[in-house]
């Protein structure tokens, strides 16, 4: 009797636990999970000393685990509350100015919950430049960005103070002599900005060098701020005016006739672009007096001319020559 109950209709068993198996299955694949994403490697090294080069700044893991804890791990890693950090700990007292080595990745440097599991991580070695750190006073040389408006310009640069301490790797900082501000907009300022200066303008935190053939930017630390004055001035400009009017001046009863050789002269004035721009020959006054002058002639005499405000002019003016005689009496 108990023989026949184990061993009695052994086909509809097998199939019954073959679709068990199967529910099995399908249960544990729905609620599990598999993610492959990058995620930041960081390394932490002790005081005094910086890493100069990292081979990789990102490595690819894949995890599987409850479905639940997957999806929730996918914005985790994208808002970077998921990373891996190597933490050097053996001293490096004895690096003179820079050491190569290579890390090794593993789980214990991710920061993941117990439930998931790591199916794979690439790159797990990583090669790094350690570097010494140094304290070094620099020169301070002020980042602008933009145009000023257009007719005006930066005529002089101030800044204080002119030096500023800046900590770094010690290769790098030996070679350099200045560092920037952070970028300056000057885009459209005029001179109403001048009663706004000083500005108060923080360091760049890094050092461009060149290695090989290209320009790197390497992080320092500076934690002073400067402040800056731009004297900003109207552009000055030159502009050529051909074939301007000669006046002749003279009394209201002057008796005389007077015969310009050239009735026309050109002239070159400099002054500030945007005034310049507006400037037409009428508002350009050159002249000849005559008061003092009786026949007969001829005469050269001195041109004269009267400018608008803060225009003056640029070449010298020839002399005019003219004639000069008695009026004919009708």
């Amino acid at each position: 009797m108990i023989k026949e109950i184990f061993t009695g209709n052994i086909l509809t068993k097998l199939m019954a636990f073959a679709m068990a198996f199967a529910l099995w299955l399908y249960a544990t694949n729905r609620h599990t999970g598999d993610l492959t994403e990058m995620v930041k490697l960081n390394i932490s090294v002790p005081e005094g000393v910086t890493v100069l080069e990292q081979s990789r700044k990102e490595i690819m893991i894949h995890l599987r685990g409850p479905q639940n804890i997957i999806d929730s791990l996918k914005s985790m890693i994208e808002e970077q509350k998921i990373q891996a950090t190597y933490v050097i700990r053996d001293p490096l007292d004895k690096i003179e100015d820079q050491e190569k080595r290579a890390i090794f990745v593993s789980r214990e440097h991710l920061n993941l919950p117990n439930d998931i599991k790591l199916m794979a991580l690439y790159p797990d070695k990583i090669n790094i430049t350690l570097g010494k750190l140094h304290r070094k006073k620099l020169k301070v040389a002020i980042q602008k960005k933009g145009e000023p408006a257009i007719g005006y310009a930066i005529a002089n640069e101030f800044v204080f103070p002119g030096e500023v301490e800046v900590i770094g790797p010690l290769n790098v900082l030996k070679g350099v002599t200045s560092i920037h501000t952070v970028p300056i907009d000057i885009d459209g300022i005029t001179i109403d900005q001048n009663r706004t200066f000083p500005w108060k303008i923080g360091i760049d935190q890094k050092i461009t060098v060149m290695k090989g053939d290209k320009n790197t930017s390497v992080p320092v630390v500076c934690k002073e701020d400067v402040r800056v004055w731009l004297q900003v001035v109207e552009q000055q400009d030159t502009k050529f005016f051909e074939k301007v009017k000669i006046k002749v001046m003279r009394p209201a009863e002057h008796p005389y006739e007077i015969k310009l050789q050239d009735e026309f002269s050109d002239v070159k004035v400099r002054g500030p672009k945007l005034a310049l721009d507006k400037l037409t020959n009428e508002d350009i006054l050159l002249y000849v007096d005559v008061t003092s002058l009786k026949p007969p002639g001829p005469y050269k005499q001195p041109m004269k001319y009267v400018f608008p405000k803060n225009i003056e002019l640029l070449d010298r003016l020839p002399e005019v020559r003219l004639d000069i005689r008695e009026a004919v009496r009708q």
